[in-house]
């Protein structure tokens, strides 16, 4: 049983076959189903409505027979004005137009709307049929024929081949054919990696015995069944049941193929048209995009800064606001760059295409490129902005990768990968390169940074650091989880593995030292005054005079009016390994503490608090300190009632 109706022919040979996508366009009425029903032996007119009015309505879909080895599919999209945005979900993803104007009516206002889309959307090829000929007489014709040259001159269809046809009768039919295999034999460019693997719904339904179906054009990658799929963008995961191309079942489908796909773990209700079936990855789903936008040169109407507009990628449609970033009004024929702040997530990738039109009433403006898929918010007139924009617009691959290692966020190899439509092996080469140039650092596995922001990263660090010691002059550097806890802030992540990464760049760089519970910027000294020295001196002094018998840190802060100061101190003293904390009360000097675990080691097995106690030969308050303190470090274990040492 066939989902999609059409010729039949060996599922083995349609993907052995090269894969080219035709889509219609041109004026309501100007004969576009008729013509591919004359070209395939497929009426693409399938709605009941359809047949009644004589016009197309939804978009249609057949498949031209030939013996030149191409798999050949077609678009037929609505032609009337009303019906736009059924054109816009099947015309992005063709490989070159078939153009009808009719001979008795010439360029009519669906002619030029249609041909500014397909302009907006970046076709590059095409081939003019000059439809009714059989309606016309011959030197109506010839003056027509001088009207479609002239209004198509400078265009992606100046030169192309115009040929007159009647499927009444059937006048160069043949000929059209002829010029469509021709057509044909053109380079492949769609990737067809599982990964890329991507397929906006123009349709879906569902059919008794088979369950949810889905169509569209394959736009890159290639899917089998028993494959794991998303839905975006809402998420939703499914698995691919069944798969058909051309009526035909198939266990794969590659990129340029109309695909048929029955999906299990969904239900209709689930999906809708503008979804995107994807490999997970291999789109981005967002809020917000970075574009190049351009108002049509026929256009009457005025993009001002934040208008709501309607947003066409693939076969979606978002409202969203317009930003435009250098200018507060886009007239027609102008191009600037611009943000879109979607109302609705849509699946994307970055270099699509897409089409705008007017909130209200909905006519077609204007349409550009995405640049960049998932963009952070950006402030009007800024000259970094534009500057940025055009290395996403213009820049090699290279230019590419490094400014967005340089953005404020951080970003993985895998998700720029995601972001950017490479393979995941492309990507680490183009790291390795970019890497060894100096230009792009690897932190922890996937992290990237370019040397423009690690060097940024490396001003944050220094700053703190210095900051803490104009604040603490006395202390031998800022706490290290401190430290680390602050960049997370500034920085804008929880990846503690990445601060610590960039914090070991700094410090394998020398511009910074490591001492020990601290973090110093590389020649720092505590300057302490005469009297700082002074009670330095008198703090050792009493540490080492108290020995096992240790003094209370109250005691030693009472020597000084400033307790910052004392802890200063202490910690300097700690730093130089003069004494040792044993707890939040009590410090002791090394010595002390060297006794104190060296009579610990002396005992050969398990020993008690008191057995310690008389050994070391001090009271059960300084034992009761020294023994937890000895656990702590690691140097013994204790074990309900009894300690021994950890040999």
């Amino acid at each position: 049983m066939n989902w999609i109706p059409s010729p039949a022919h060996s599922s083995d040979k349609c993907n052995n076959m090269k894969n080219i996508i035709i889509g219609t366009a041109g004026h309501v009425d100007h004969g576009k189903t008729t013509l591919i029903k004359a070209l395939s032996g497929i009426d693409t007119d399938r709605l009941e409505e359809e047949k009644k009015r004589g016009i197309t309505i939804e978009l249609g879909f057949a498949h031209i027979p030939n013996d030149a080895g191409y798999n050949i599919g077609v678009i037929d999209v609505p032609g009337h004005e009303k019906f736009i945005k059924h054109m816009l979900a099947g015309i992005g993803g063709i490989d070159f137009v078939l153009f009808v104007v009719a001979a008795d009516e010439g360029i009519m206002p669906q002619t030029r709307e249609h041909f500014e889309i397909l302009q907006a959307l970046g076709i590059d090829d095409g081939i003019i049929a000059v439809t009714k000929t059989d309606m016309v007489e011959e030197d109506w014709l010839e003056m027509l024929l001088e009207e479609v040259d002239e209004y198509f001159r400078g265009s992606f269809l100046d030169g192309k081949p115009v040929i007159p046809v009647s499927a009444a009768t059937g006048e160069n039919i043949d000929v059209l054919k002829e010029a469509i295999i021709e057509k044909c034999d053109r380079e492949n460019k769609r990737r067809e990696e599982k990964e890329l693997f991507r397929l906006p719904v123009d349709r879906v339904f569902s059919m008794q015995g088979f369950g949810t179906v889905i169509t569209g054009t394959l736009m890159d990658g290639t899917v089998k069944t028993g494959q794991d799929i998303v839905i975006n963008p809402e998420g939703k995961k499914a698995k691919v049941r069944g798969i058909q191309t051309y009526g035909k079942e198939t266990e794969t489908a590659i990129a340029g193929q109309r695909t048929a796909i029955n999906l299990s773990g969904v239900t209709k209700d689930d999906i809708d048209r503008g979804d995107v079936l994807s490999y997970p990855g291999a789109v981005t789903v967002t809020n917000m995009l970075d574009v190049k936008l351009s108002v049509f040169s026929s256009s009457d109407r005025v993009v001002m800064n934040n208008s709501r507009v309607h947003f066409y990628c693939g076969s979606d449609e978002v409202l969203c606001k317009v930003i435009l970033l250098d200018r507060d009004a886009l007239g027609a024929g102008e191009e600037c760059y611009a943000q879109l702040r979607l109302e609705e997530p849509a699946a994307v990738r970055r270099g699509d295409r897409f089409i705008i039109r007017f909130y209200s009433p909905v006519i077609t403006i204007g349409g550009g490129q995405i640049i960049d898929a998932l963009p952070a918010k950006h402030k009007r007139n800024r000259g970094e902005v534009l500057a940025g924009m055009d290395i996403l617009a213009n820049g090699s691959i290279e230019e590419i990768v490094h400014a967005k290692a340089g953005e404020r966020r951080f970003v993985r190899q895998h998700e720029l990968a995601d972001e950017l439509g490479l393979l995941h092996s492309e990507m680490d080469e183009l790291i390795r390169k970019l890497s060894a140039e100096g230009s792009v650092v690897r932190l922890t596995d996937d992290t990237l940074v370019s040397d423009a922001k690690l060097e940024r990263l490396r001003s944050d660090i220094a700053q703190m650091i210095d900051a803490y010691h104009r604040d603490n002059t006395l202390a031998d550097g800022i706490p290290r989880q401190e430290l680390m806890s602050r960049l997370g802030k500034i920085w804008f992540t929880e990846d503690s593995r990445l601060v610590q990464a960039v914090v070991k760049h700094m410090l394998d760089a020398g511009v910074i030292e490591d001492r020990g519970k601290s973090i110093a910027l590389s020649g720092f000294a505590i300057e302490y005054t005469d009297e700082q020295l002074a009670l330095k001196d008198e703090i050792a002094s009493k540490y080492d005079a108290a020995g096992i018998e240790m003094i209370r840190n109250d005691e030693i802060l009472a020597l000084s009016g400033d307790g910052r100061i004392v802890r200063a101190i202490q910690d300097d003293l700690e730093e130089e390994g003069r004494i040792v904390k044993v707890s939040p009360s009590y410090y002791i000097a090394s010595d002390a503490w060297d006794q104190a675990v060296g009579v610990a080691r002396s005992f050969e097995g398990s020993f008690t608090l008191a057995e310690y106690r008389d050994r070391l030969g001090t009271s059960r308050k300084y034992a009761s300190e020294l023994l937890p303190a000895m656990d702590k470090a690691g140097i013994t274990i204790f074990d309900k009632e009894s300690r021994k040492v950890i040999r």
